[in-house]
């Protein structure tokens, strides 16, 4: 699009309500009068720490003021009615697990939140903004609007987002990259408990999608005239800025985003839905990501798997406990076998991206004069790496073993989580390590064949 189209087109972006930081640097969050100190009250501080991880400090101003003992565990933010539970090891400073302020009966008209290290994608809109010299400037494509659920989702990239996570690697940062805001489609009123559950659901859903943890920060409810009325201060899960994405999602994939956020969105306002899910996630989010040690990875994955068979053989009514746990009939590869077979997703391992997996499962047909597929080979390598004999032989012995079920186990993770949820758009292949970026092709259940 030329430039004087999108200076047409642009819309002003969102106002955070607190500041973009630069990367690691912390955000004040109060400034002001502190009470709970005795008689005094002291000139304080409380700010959002950005390095080396998210959380929230307090210090208090003492040079010209006496020497004083704290006498509470909460300290009053007088200027803005807060109170705020501490911690301190020196009655002068300290940290503290983050507050709720404001009415949490209270009717909102809107929420902003602050998200943390998330990465920069083309949205659906331009932005019109200005830079450090105040000179008027287009962000192309800074906007992403996505309305699911009956929520109006506004999520809206900082001006400078590609320098300021332009050396993350250097160090443990946390970058605040976009603002987002949250209203009704319909324009009504909504309470808190209703849009916390949007807010866990994009904190989990986003940091499954991208394979790491990624945070929506420090929301702040707005009412009808615009005023703040509620708000939270905590320390959320949340990686270090990374430019390159684990995950299973390709973050230019729009169409993909909205798909999951429409199936999520739901699950999560059902509360037993959320739970299992969110664990799964959970799972997920660790043995999809690149780092620590691989077999670390491979039973976080297998604890997921796990839990999956169960909720789809279990608690659907399909197996009894007792043949659930009839390990002689059902052992472990059958019911993962099952499962992935019920979501068309193939077990066939192929020796062009897995190679090491391929030899194994070889060589175990050669000795066993049976076919093994995925299933047998996620199974048996994990059983290995927790009930080692002496007598059977190291899962070592075929170099790259290890990582290739690690591939496969994160592999079947993130579809069966994806299947669950009623997800049918495109995805990323996470038992592939090669490829292009950005090559993604449609969930297998949706095309109605094998993968």
């Amino acid at each position: 699009m030329p430039a004087s189209s999108a200076w047409l087109d642009a819309d002003l972006p969102l106002s955070p309500v607190y500041p973009f930081n630069d990367p690691g640097a912390p955000i004040t969050l109060y400034e002001g009068p502190v009470g709970g100190v005795g008689e005094l009250k002291l000139p304080g501080v409380v700010q959002y720490d950005c390095s080396p991880k998210l959380g929230i400090s307090w210090r208090l101003r003492t040079e010209k003021h006496v020497p004083f003992q704290m006498e509470t565990d909460t300290l009053l933010l007088s200027d803005r009615g807060i109170e705020l539970p501490v911690l301190s090891t020196r009655a002068v400073n300290g940290w503290s697990n983050g507050t709720s302020f404001g009415d949490p009966t209270v009717s909102l008209s809107r929420v902003v939140a602050h998200w943390f290290n998330l990465p920069r994608w083309r949205g659906s809109a331009h932005l019109s903004s200005h830079n450090s010299e105040g000179a008027p400037q287009c962000i192309p494509a800074g906007r992403s609007v996505y309305q699911v659920d009956g929520w109006r989702i506004t999520l809206d990239v900082r001006p400078d987002h590609n320098s300021v996570l332009s050396d993350v690697r250097q160090a443990d940062v946390y970058v605040m990259t976009h603002v987002m805001e949250i209203r009704r489609l319909n324009g009504t009123a909504f309470t808190v408990t209703e849009v916390k559950s949007v807010l866990s659901a994009l904190h989990v859903g986003l940091s499954f999608a991208l394979g790491r943890w990624v945070a929506p920060a420090l929301p702040v409810g707005q009412d009808d005239q615009g005023d703040d009325v509620w708000g939270e201060w905590g320390p959320l899960f949340c990686d270090p800025a990374r430019n390159v994405s684990s995950g299973w999602w390709y973050p230019e994939d729009q169409v993909a985003l909205g798909d999951l956020l429409t199936c999520l969105l739901p699950a999560f306002r059902d509360r037993r839905r959320k739970q299992s899910l969110r664990l799964q996630m959970q799972y997920a989010i660790t043995a999809l990501a690149d780092r620590g040690f691989v077999e670390q990875r491979i039973m976080i994955g297998a604890a997921g798997l796990e839990h999956l068979m169960w909720q789809s053989l279990k608690l659907t009514g399909r197996l009894t406990e007792t043949e659930y746990n009839n390990t002689r009939v059902w052992p472990a590869h059958r019911k993962l076998r099952t499962v992935l077979a019920d979501a068309k997703i193939n077990l066939k391992v192929k020796a062009e991206s897995l190679p090491a997996a391929a030899k194994f499962a070889a060589e175990q047909q050669a000795s066993g004069g049976q076919v093994v597929d995925g299933a047998d080979i996620v199974t048996r390598v994990r059983n290995r790496l927790v009930h080692p004999k002496e007598e059977q032989e190291s899962v070592y012995r075929i170099k790259g073993l290890v990582t290739d079920t690690w591939l496969l186990t994160r592999h079947y993770l993130a579809l069966l989580i994806l299947h669950s949820i009623g997800y049918r758009s495109s995805y990323q292949d996470l038992s592939r390590t090669d490829g292009w970026v950005g090559e993604t092709m449609p969930a297998p259940w949706a095309t109605g064949q094998h993968q």
